[in-house]
């Protein structure tokens, strides 16, 4: 008999015009949100993430070395632990705005 082909999975449908969020929390609505391989789910318990950070379905965030802070609508933090604030990610979408549309000299274009 000949070797069986490897199955190749296949990709999961996302209806058009839907944004899936990066894997991570989020606070969204005062609820805090929880996107682990394309599936959100409220936070309910106590979650402790890969560098040892720990966030409460109230949205309170303890990094390892004792620091609290309280998630605010619009703030992320990645599996990883990184947070990324609602401004941070205003900042970071300017910025690119600016790189897109070449914003830096104002006035008229000149044409090559």
């Amino acid at each position: 008999m000949p070797p069986r082909k490897a199955a190749t999975p296949r990709p999961k449908p996302v209806a058009p015009g839907v944004a899936t969020m990066k894997d991570g929390v989020m606070m969204k609505e005062g609820k805090v949100m929880v996107t682990q391989m394309g599936r959100t789910t409220p936070l309910t318990q106590e979650m402790s993430l890969i560098n040892g950070t720990k966030i409460t379905p109230t949205g309170t965030i303890t990094t390892p070395a004792g620091v609290s802070t309280q998630l605010t609508e619009g703030d992320v933090v990645s599996l990883s632990g990184r947070i990324t604030t609602s401004a941070q990610k205003a900042a970071q979408d300017s910025l690119l705005l600016v790189k897109k549309e070449n914003l830096k000299n104002k006035g008229k274009k000149k044409k090559s």
